[in-house]
């Protein structure tokens, strides 16, 4: 899928690949979601999958909330992680997060989903796809990282799933 570009592509786009990862959830079998996957890797399973998404997807969330108020500016990783080491934030949110359900994640994913396309239906074109709109962007534009953290992250960590789906679903 082609990077939106504009405030109508982001909320398609957000919404296509939300919905598609919704249908493919709901296409399983109930114990296929609890299964683990085949391979080694970070997200073990569904669930692991799913708190990623919406672990991140509140991370932007909080990040760009806070810094539209223009109350304080914040970072968009907790302090005491950077892009290098985001992967060890990722780990601890998947180990935090090894109590929940596979529903009450989706849910959570549900929630953080729809703060997003409000989040963007909020917002002008401008505002998300004007380069230095916001200083806090930095090089990219709100919509950037809007797109990252909605659509595209769905679409890898849904196909990553989808295949291991299809690979568990072969062997069993």
């Amino acid at each position: 899928m082609v990077k939106p570009q504009t405030r109508q592509e982001l909320l398609i786009a957000s919404r296509t690949k939300f919905d598609e990862l919704t249908e493919l959830i709901n296409a399983l079998p109930a114990a296929s979601k609890t299964k683990e996957f085949s391979f080694k890797g970070r997200d073990r399973n569904l669930r692991d999958i799913l708190v990623h998404l919406s672990a991140w997807q509140a991370l932007y969330l909080h990040w760009s909330t806070t810094n539209l108020k223009g109350e304080q500016r914040v970072r968009f990783l907790p302090k005491g992680y950077t892009w290098q080491t985001s992967s060890k934030l990722s780990e601890q949110l998947r180990q935090l997060n090894q109590d929940l359900s596979v529903d009450e994640a989706f849910k959570r994913l549900q929630n953080t989903h729809r703060k997003m396309i409000r989040q963007f239906e909020s917002l002008q074109q401008e505002q998300l796809f004007t380069h230095n709109f916001f200083n806090w962007t930095g090089s990219s534009t709100l919509g950037d990282y809007a797109s990252l953290f909605s659509q595209n992250a769905m679409n890898g960590r849904s196909a990553a799933y989808n295949t291991s789906v299809m690979t568990w679903h072969k062997n069993h």
